[in-house]
């Protein structure tokens, strides 16, 4: 007989009432919220309360998650710095316990900016603080922070924060977390993230290799995943609990010199002996 390890549901009423205020867009009851929710998380961390710290986490992340988003599309940039301030990376030894919610909920608005507005408009503030997040992380441990830290490539481009310059660095420390920002750098601009790719695989002090089903691959190879999952008919899962692809009325195209370009770097690296003779981008997915 198996047993069920998953954790029990933890309810907090006064995180429960917190919510509830802020359904009237009442920001001091969000804020509030996230308050208890960091407190008590902290708590249960604190005392190894493993089973209580993820029973937590499952009951309110995605709720807090989405009152946060309601209550920044409805009081703006300012409401939500103002949090991002407050749990910073920078505040303390470790990151906070609120970090996913708020990498969530900056990722949406960081998305939104760019398609509706321009990459200009997106806030420094909101990219240094997922740049602070990234140069903190090791390669060990933060499974939810590392895929949170995927939607940090929407900001390529950005004329005064070096998004493609803090990728390219951190592909020699961590070429796993590289790929999906890569994929998110895709849906954002394909020919700047295509610069980018091209930048890392023709770097030729990143020498990775990496274990795969297959067998043995290079960073070249893992790299081509990015485009190769923007052109899949998957579709992404980061930020969670989002639809953003039929909210933002969104379609990613590959464009033909994007692709010739693809075609190049699977030649140079010698990878198309693996492929099809008709292969296609998407016959790159890891």
């Amino acid at each position: 007989m198996t047993t069920d390890r998953r954790p029990d549901t933890v309810e907090l009423e006064e995180v429960d009432r917190q919510l509830a205020a802020a359904d009237n867009n009442n920001t001091d009851a969000i804020v509030q919220a996230v308050a208890t929710y960091e407190a008590r998380l902290a708590a249960a961390d604190e005392a190894g309360d493993s089973d209580r710290y993820r029973g937590i986490s499952q009951a309110y992340r995605e709720q807090l998650i989405t009152a946060l988003d309601a209550a920044t599309q409805s009081n703006g940039w300012a409401f939500l710095n103002d949090i991002l301030n407050a749990y910073h990376p920078e505040t303390g030894d470790e990151l906070p316990h609120i970090t996913t919610i708020l990498q969530n909920v900056t990722s949406r608005y960081i998305m939104r900016t760019r398609l509706a507005d321009s990459v200009e408009a997106i806030p420094v503030d909101a990219l240094e603080f997922f740049s602070s997040i990234l140069h903190s992380l090791d390669g060990e441990g933060y499974e939810f922070i590392v895929e949170g830290m995927h939607p940090y490539g929407w900001g390529i481009g950005h004329p005064d924060h070096p998004v493609a310059e803090d990728i390219h660095d951190h592909a020699s420390t961590d070429i796993f977390v590289v790929n999906p920002m890569l994929e998110h750098a895709f849906y954002a601009d394909q020919h700047l993230a295509m610069d980018l790719l091209e930048e890392i695989v023709r770097d030729d002090s990143i020498q990775v290799t990496l274990s795969h089903p297959t067998g043995q691959i290079s960073e070249a190879r893992s790299l081509l995943d990015a485009p190769a999952g923007a052109v899949s008919d998957f579709d992404p899962t980061i930020p969670r609990y989002w639809e953003w692809q039929k909210e933002l009325d969104y379609e990613f195209e590959l464009e033909d010199d994007v692709e010739q370009r693809i075609r190049q770097i699977v030649t140079e690296n010698g990878l198309d002996s693996d492929l099809p003779d008709d292969w296609e981008v998407c016959d790159l997915t890891l």
